[in-house]
C-alpha cells in the first residue's frame, strides 16, 4: 500500500520528524480564511494524486466545512475524526472538549502555529512593520497586512476588536518550543495584555504526538479516522461529537481558532 499525505502546513515539523519517508504536499495555513477556497484546493490536489497511490491521508479535521464534500474516484480517503487541528496537537476530542469546556475563548499556539500560521500580534507586527527581528518565513503569508503600513493605534484597534472575546492563550508544547518561541510567546502575552488591558491568561499544555504517529503510521482506528471509499464524500455529520450541555448545531466541525 503507497499513501500520500496532504496536511496544512502548521503541523508540518510534527509529521516529518515521524516519518520523512512519506510523499508529503502541505498548503498554508491561511486557507482557513476561505473554507471554500480550502476545499476547491484540496480537491485540485486529490484529483492530482496518480494511481500509483491507493490511499491519500488528509491532515486536517472538519475546519469549519471545509473538507466536506472531498471525494476522490481512485483512492480511498483517511482523515482524523477531529473538528480541527488542535485535536491532534493535543492527542484526543476528549482533551479538546475538557480545554473548551474549560475556557471557550481560548486561542491555541504551538510550535506550527507560530511559525505558520496565524495569530493576533503576527497581524500586529505585520501591520505596524515591526516584524523584522523575527524570522522573515514566519511572516510569509501576511503580506497582505504588511505592504499597507498603519499607525500604531489602527493597528492595536484592529488587533483589540479580532481577539476581544478571548480569555486565554493555551500553548501546547510537544518538546519542540526553542527560546526564540518562548520570546514570541512572552511578547505576544504582554502585548495583549496591553490592548485589551485585562488579565489575560496564559497556559502550557504538554502536548503528544499520538495521533500524528498513527497518521503516517497507517494505524487507523475507527474512532480517531474516517477512512471514505472510492467515489464517496466526505460528510459533516461524520464529524459530530456533542459537547455537554451544547447542542448538536453548536458542536458540528467547531473551528475555534482564530484565522486571519
Amino acid at each position: 500500500m503507497k499513501s500520500i499525505v496532504i496536511a496544512c502546513d502548521v503541523m508540518k515539523n510534527n509529521l516529518l520528524s515521524l516519518n520523512d519517508k512519506l510523499d508529503y504536499v502541505f498548503l498554508e495555513q491561511r486557507l482557513h480564511d476561505t473554507p471554500k477556497k480550502m476545499n476547491e484546493l484540496l480537491q485540485e490536489e486529490i484529483d492530482k494524486v496518480e494511481e500509483t497511490y491507493d490511499t491519500i491521508v488528509l491532515g486536517y479535521g472538519c475546519c469549519s466545512n471545509g473538507v466536506v464534500g472531498l471525494k476522490s474516484t481512485r483512492q480511498r480517503i483517511v482523515i482524523p475524526k477531529a473538528d480541527d487541528c488542535i485535536t491532534l496537537f493535543l492527542g484526543s476530542s476528549k482533551r479538546y472538549r475538557e480545554e473548551f469546556n474549560k475556557e471557550p475563548g481560548t486561542f491555541y499556539l504551538c510550535r506550527g502555529w507560530i511559525e505558520y500560521g496565524a495569530d493576533p500580534y503576527r497581524i500586529y507586527l505585520a501591520l505596524a512593520g515591526k516584524h523584522s527581528k523575527y524570522p522573515s518565513e514566519w511572516f510569509k503569508y501576511t503580506g497582505r497586512f504588511g505592504i499597507r503600513r498603519y499607525d500604531e493605534e489602527t493597528a492595536r484597534h484592529f488587533v483589540r476588536e479580532t481577539i476581544k472575546n478571548y480569555r486565554r492563550v493555551v500553548v501546547i508544547d510537544n518538546n519542540d518550543l526553542e527560546p526564540i518561541h518562548y520570546q514570541y510567546i512572552e511578547e505576544m502575552m504582554n502585548f495583549l495584555r496591553d490592548v485589551l488591558q485585562m488579565d489575560f491568561k496564559l497556559e502550557i499544555l504538554k502536548g503528544t504526538n499520538r495521533l500524528f504517529k498513527k497518521l503516517v503510521s497507517g494505524d487507523w482506528d475507527s474512532d480517531s479516522f474516517l477512512i471514505i471509499p472510492p467515489g464517496e464524500e466526505i460528510r459533516q455529520g461524520l464529524f459530530i461529537r456533542p459537547l455537554p450541555g451544547l447542542s448538536l448545531s453548536t458542536t458540528i466541525c467547531r473551528d475555534q481558532q482564530f484565522c486571519i
